[in-house]
């Protein structure tokens, strides 16, 4: 066997293991002696396509630290029309182990890349923005996500786009949302007790109001 089939049997074992649950310590054991032996010249579909599952598989084992330059070095090899997949993946570590800030550039990347086909990558941007308090633009994402008729579960724009506007105080909104939410999805807790929770809130205010001290 000569160094191409040897490097085409190990990209195959990895994406075959890749593809299990729980695989993905065999997945960086593959993939690092499959980028170790790769011509540093030659790029390849299969080629950036291993840096990617490489980085996905580093961070399934919790070795975020690593999984980020192998994640970068996979964007900057990536044709621009998968660009947006990897940009993802980089935002969603750099929220979860580094700050959801340093994150938000890495969600804007996403939806420059792919967001005109594609509506999960406003969700994960929606919820980024969200967490940095920028609730009207994270509303603009959700409803862009919805716009989108791909590959995004609305139920879940809905219901997020309902917090933001609760967040927000608008609780007219917030129960529209949640209600579309629960069209969509009629077994969605999170929809069901988000919507129980604001139809106490009339009552709460007005025991506010009552416990106000005359202006």
């Amino acid at each position: 066997m000569d160094k191409r089939e040897a490097l085409e049997a190990i990209y195959r074992l990895a994406t075959e293991e890749f593809a299990k649950e729980e695989h993905d310590a065999q997945v960086v054991e593959l993939l690092g002696q499959y980028l170790e032996l790769h011509p540093k010249h030659v790029f390849s579909a299969r080629h950036r396509h291993a840096w990617t599952l490489f980085g996905d598989a580093l961070l399934g084992i919790g070795r975020a630290r690593e999984a980020l330059p192998i994640l970068m070095t996979a964007y900057d090899k990536s044709p621009e029309q998968a660009r947006g997949h990897v940009a993802s993946r980089i935002a969603r570590l750099l929220e979860e182990y580094v700050s959801p800030r340093q994150a938000k550039k890495w969600h804007k990347a996403a939806t420059d890349y792919c967001g005109k086909r594609e509506g999960w990558p406003w969700v994960f941007r929606g919820a980024n923005l969200a967490v940095l308090g920028e609730f009207k633009k994270a509303i603009a994402c959700y409803e862009k996500a919805i716009e989108i008729d791909r590959s995004c579960d609305k139920e879940e724009a809905w219901l997020n786009m309902g917090y933001c506007y609760r967040a927000l105080r608008e609780y007219e909104n917030a129960e529209l949302c949640f209600d579309q939410a629960l069209t969509l999805d009629p077994k969605n807790k999170a929809a069901k007790l988000a919507l129980k929770a604001l139809k106490g809130i009339p009552a709460t205010i007005e025991k506010l109001e009552k416990a106000l001290p005359v202006a």
